[in-house]
């Protein structure tokens, strides 16, 4: 451990954030009405849950190594990336299930089902 006293700082910061971002993957997965910046379905909560757990492990291990003044090993950084695309991904998809919700609710929408409403053809009736 090679570091001024900022960087052991840094790293111990970072494995808080690490271990937070865990808390916040299982708490969403116990809870998947409790999601944090995700709605829709329970699958797209449970995609959000996994991700945020990786991106934190992922977290709390790179800064563990850095504290011991290792490498970190090879599956980090594609724990860290599959974490990012799963949290990214389950946030774009709660996002547009929540956009529809508001859409139909203003009356802007037609809703499940009801289809589009077509223009009576010229010279029938409406």
């Amino acid at each position: 451990m090679d570091g001024s006293v900022l960087d052991v700082a840094h790293e111990v910061f970072l494995m808080a954030g690490g271990l937070a971002l865990v808390w916040i993957g299982v708490e969403s997965w116990r809870r998947p009405d409790w999601a944090p910046l995700v709605g829709g379905p329970v699958w797209v909560v449970r995609c959000g849950s996994v991700g945020w757990v990786l991106v934190g492990c992922a977290l709390v291990s790179l800064a563990g190594f850095r504290l011991a003044g290792r490498e970190e090993d090879w599956p980090l950084g594609d724990a860290h990336t599959t974490g990012f695309w799963l949290v990214a991904f389950s946030v774009g998809v709660g996002v547009a299930f929540q956009l529809r919700k508001l859409y139909v609710r203003r009356g802007q929408g037609q809703g499940q089902g009801q289809g589009r409403r077509r223009r009576p053809r010229r010279g029938q009736a409406s």
